[in-house]
């Protein structure tokens, strides 16, 4: 799954983690990303029956909102944008919804979990079980990244993500594909 955008070679990931290979969701169609959203939007209807109903989406920028806009069609449930700098926050706020609010927070690619974290940071939900529910097309596998790059460096030792905020991402992660 995934082989027509997967790229080998030496690659620096946005986090700093080094990979002899990277995904380019970007590069599949529309048609592909569709037929992927309803096949994803299958684990996630399972996942809702032992986790409660989704109320809202919130796509990660780039593909997350690509990803996230058609589960939110699929599901007819209000999208939102999660800009990915921390500068477009004030230009895109985060909604208000109330505190009981489940929300399916979306991304192509999950690695270090990151993107998530900052998602969940800024929307200011708290992060319990039944309020949050990640999503990805690929979960990628830690073991088959380098993370030297980022050990011991203080500009990005933070994107490693605190291992019980990761544990609570696992937790909670609905994927696609993962990667072995």
């Amino acid at each position: 799954m995934f082989s027509r955008i997967i790229h080998k070679g030496n690659f620096t990931l946005s986090s700093g983690v080094k990979s002899t290979y990277t995904y380019e969701y970007g590069e599949l169609s529309d048609a592909m990303n569709e037929a992927y959203c309803e096949v994803l939007l299958k684990k996630l209807l399972g996942w809702q029956k032992q986790h409660g109903k989704f109320d809202v989406v919130v796509g990660c920028e780039t593909e997350g909102i690509r990803i996230g806009h058609q589960l939110s069609q699929l599901m007819n449930l209000p999208f939102h944008i999660m800009p990915k700098k921390r500068l477009d926050y004030a230009q895109n706020p985060a909604p208000a919804y109330s505190s009981d609010t489940h929300w399916l927070i979306v991304d192509d690619i999950a690695t270090s979990g990151h993107s998530f974290i900052r998602a969940v940071d800024y929307l200011e939900v708290e992060e319990k079980p039944e309020t949050i529910t990640f999503a990805c097309m690929i979960k990628r596998n830690p073991a088959n990244l380098d993370y030297s790059a980022v050990k011991g460096d203080p500009t990005k030792e933070h994107l490693r993500v605190s291992d019980e905020r990761m544990d609570f991402i696992d937790k909670r992660l609905v994927s696609l594909f993962s990667e072995a």
